[in-house]
């Protein structure tokens, strides 16, 4: 009698219980830059665009809304992984480009000046077979003065055989 009283209770408390249970009353809310704000496996490469600058491969670089959530503008951001830098960035969200807003790197109070900036949907195949987003910009800094980067890379997918890529 006693287990029989406890199944029931516990068929109760199941059946009472909706799988949103107190989550209705939060509304989803869409960041303005939801489209184009992730993260990146992006390599710096020489000004010819084919040699990797100074030896590296890939890192991961963020793109993430500002603050304010105005949808024109944002940081980018390489997490002091290689060229340590991160930046707020202008974005125009209709043709998914962008540019260096104020030319302040942040992590050093240095100078970086990003051009050329560009996401193309779906352009990357990964590892995996993925269709990913594209990332291309431009960029030169002060402690480097007279060459422009080129930075490329592509979304990240999530995937374990896309993780850490090399050049």
């Amino acid at each position: 009698m006693k287990y029989i009283k406890l199944l029931i209770l516990g068929l109760l408390l199941v059946t009472a219980c909706s799988p949103n249970e107190g989550y209705e009353d939060y509304p989803v809310e869409k960041l303005s830059l939801s489209e184009v704000a992730s993260d990146w496996w992006v390599i710096a490469l020489e000004p010819d665009g084919v040699t990797p600058a100074f030896g590296g491969d890939y890192v991961l670089v963020t793109t993430y809304n500002t603050g304010d959530n105005d949808g024109k503008t944002m940081f980018i951001d390489d997490h002091q992984n290689f060229f340590e830098f991160k930046t707020k960035i202008d974005v125009n969200l209709s043709d998914k480009t962008f540019t260096g807003k104020d030319n302040v790197e942040l992590y050093y109070d240095g100078e970086i000046l990003l051009s050329n900036g560009s996401i193309t949907k779906s352009s990357y195949i990964t590892t995996s077979g993925t269709a990913m987003d594209e990332i291309y910009f431009e960029a030169e800094f002060d402690w480097y003065a007279g060459t422009t980067f080129i930075f490329k890379g592509h979304k990240r997918s999530g995937f374990l055989q896309d993780e850490n890529p090399n050049y």
